[in-house]
């Protein structure tokens, strides 16, 4: 038997639909959709994107991501937007709506890379380790782009996102002059973060 569905779900669904198959980036870690700062005008909003998950009772949140800067940008700053993402266990809540996402999920290599960009900070009282709060698609960008977002080594120009060597591990290690600003190097052009560990335990330990 047929279920009626309410016309305001169906246009969710439609929109949903369209949207997945034009903007929708899959990985390990589930579906996201990119959405940049004020782009109501040309497209739906993240909170669009949400509002229409909701009527679908599809679960997500919302996140802020950063997408590399367009080649026309003057400034070079990273663009700014929202993220919608849901979780890979539940993607089957899409399924009713897009019956094809089930073998789409399905096929997801475990392998993929995930969501997060993972660097090494050195600090004074020893390493951790931060995210990015970068846009999902962030693996499948050209090295140009990469460059551009800064995710390529500031020595070498080894690109960071190749996670196979771990000698070439990305290290957030800033300028004494510019200590405010992210400044990926590779492991082979930093000493593993080491050098600058104990450059900043040695200020951390002169008098005021």
């Amino acid at each position: 038997m047929t279920v009626a569905v309410a016309p305001e779900v169906r246009a969710a669904q439609r929109r949903i639909v369209s949207t997945i198959n034009a903007s929708g980036r899959l990985n390990a870690d589930g579906l996201a959709l990119w959405r940049e700062v004020n782009c109501g005008e040309w497209k739906a909003t993240a909170a669009d994107i949400s509002r229409d998950l909701d009527l679908l009772q599809v679960p997500h949140t919302i996140v802020t991501a950063f997408r590399f800067p367009l080649a026309t940008s003057y400034s070079k700053a990273m663009r700014e937007g929202e993220e919608v993402r849901i979780l890979r266990k539940d993607l089957a809540h899409l399924v009713p709506w897009m019956p094809s996402m089930e073998q789409t999920a399905a096929d997801i290599p475990e392998d993929a890379p995930h969501w997060d960009f993972m660097v090494f900070q050195p600090r004074a009282d020893g390493m951790v380790i931060a995210k990015l709060a970068l846009s999902a698609e962030w693996p499948a960008w050209s090295k140009k782009q990469a460059r551009a977002a800064r995710l390529v080594c500031a020595e070498c120009d080894y690109d960071l996102r190749e996670f196979k060597d771990e000698t070439r591990m990305p290290f957030d290690v800033r300028l004494p002059e510019r200590p405010k600003a992210r400044r990926l190097v590779c492991g082979q052009c930093c000493n593993d973060g080491v050098d600058e560990m104990e450059r900043l335990a040695a200020l951390a330990g002169e008098p005021s």
